[in-house]
């Protein structure tokens, strides 16, 4: 019976999420009585590159190496993800007063952002290529690591740090997440085969279930951000709208390359839904928590347009089996 009603449940997972998001928010900010628990509030912030480690490392799991060619649409995310990110650079550092440099900032980490890992678990959920999606975010996050460092020197203070310095620094924080748990997998793909054969039958939803924990302190965290934020209620508007538009318009974007690779489903993941923890740290490191609020909307919006997606497929799954249809699947 509880199996039912989560599997009923399960469309509307990610607007839960936010919504608790909202509510955690709220609770520590306005409930005085919050104070003790917040070191708990902290502990759950601290604990999601784990989190993030074993989502990926379940989405490695269920695939092999060989599974993991890269595809063209790959190479023409990769170059529309720095050459659009180099074009606001240069923008930025050639004409400094002519804009908003906070508008533009925000757009940029929605641009270099690279995919999040829990992004295979949706894709998997709506029908995509999870082994394509996995490949993808390896290869983004490798190109964030080098755009980073070589193109934010152009409009920001990044200190006296060399290029090889901010890039291992980089390196050294998405290493843990993206190289850890492919050795892992790997290791126990081949030297314990059936504990292999276990995990993949006993977690297949449990990477789903993460990313929903991590989407509450995420939306919690960004809710937060915009509360202590400076900006009037018109420039968080206006701020709010420039995320959306963001959103929709990489998924739309991506949707239409994977089109003619027919992997419409992994591509607009694979540029839609974006590692904003990764983006998030990256804003307040080298920017300011102000930019923040754009790449932090982001987070809501893309949840919103997955919980969107997972409706959308679920209603046609019902559709497919009641006509006795084929399943779609990438």
């Amino acid at each position: 019976m509880l199996v039912e009603f989560l599997k009923k449940l399960r469309p509307y997972t990610l607007l839960i999420a936010v919504s608790l998001g909202f509510l955690v928010f709220c609770f520590f900010t306005y409930v005085e009585w919050s104070a003790p628990l917040k070191p708990m509030a902290h502990a759950a912030g601290e604990s999601l590159p784990v989190i993030l480690f074993f989502i990926l490392f379940f989405a490695f799991s269920k695939i092999t190496l060989h599974q993991m060619m890269p595809r063209a649409w790959h190479f023409i995310l990769i170059v529309y993800q720095i050459a659009t990110t180099a074009i606001l650079a240069f923008y930025l550092k050639n004409f400094p007063d002519s804009c908003d440099t906070v508008i533009l900032e925000g757009i940029l980490i929605c641009l270099i952002t690279p995919t999040a890992a829990s992004a295979s678990v949706i894709t998997g959920k709506l029908g995509g290529n999870e082994s394509a999606l996995t490949t993808y975010i390896i290869l983004s996050n490798l190109a964030a690591a080098v755009a980073i460092p070589l193109l934010f020197p152009l409009f920001c203070d990044m200190g006296n740090n060399t290029f090889f310095h901010d890039c291992f620094l980089i390196l050294k924080h998405i290493s843990p997440i993206l190289v850890l748990p492919l050795v892992l997998t790997v290791l126990i793909r081949t030297f314990t085969p059936k504990l292999h054969q276990l995990i993949i039958r006993k977690t297949k939803d449990i990477g789903f279930y993460m990313w929903a924990f991590i989407i509450v302190v995420v939306s919690a965290k960004t809710f937060s951000n915009i509360a202590a934020s400076d900006k009037s209620t018109l420039e968080i508007t206006i701020m709010a709208a420039i995320g959306f538009v963001m959103t929709i318009m990489q998924f739309a974007l991506a949707k239409g390359i994977g089109q003619f690779g027919h992997q419409r489903i992994s591509a607009g993941q694979a540029l839609g839904q974006k590692n904003m923890v990764f983006g998030l740290w990256v804003t307040l490191t080298y920017l300011t928590p102000t930019v923040a609020i754009i790449p932090g909307t982001y987070i809501i919006w893309q949840n919103i347009v997955n919980a969107w997606q997972m409706w959308y497929r679920e209603r046609n799954l019902r559709r497919w089996e009641k006509n006795g249809e084929q399943v779609y699947q990438e």
